[in-house]
């Protein structure tokens, strides 16, 4: 999980826009396919134009807040970071709990 972190942040770091592009990514990540436990069907497609990688962190950390109905513990757990983490990342989005 941490590495993927570190590559997000870089990605997001290096990006040449505002909006995180599929050239914006190292080689071998680009060319990658996403891999999930059942394939990956769990991700959306991604959009011709780009993507906001802070955009779509706050849309997954509402959807886990919600499917665990605002009990941040337990969405921590599912996220698989520390639960400090997660409040950080809530109170920087601006979300509360059941959003």
């Amino acid at each position: 999980m941490r590495e993927l972190e570190n590559a997000c942040e870089r990605a997001v770091i290096l990006c040449s826009g505002e909006v995180l592009q599929v050239e914006d990514l190292p080689p071998r990540t680009a060319a990658a396919p996403a891999v999930a436990a059942g394939g990956d069907e769990w991700l959306p497609a991604l959009p011709e134009d780009g993507l906001s990688l802070v955009d779509l962190e706050k849309r997954v950390i509402e959807r886990v807040l919600a499917l665990k109905r605002g009990n941040i513990t337990q969405a921590a757990a599912y996220l698989r970071v520390p639960r400090h983490v997660l409040s950080y990342r809530m109170e920087k989005y601006g979300l509360r709990r059941g959003s």
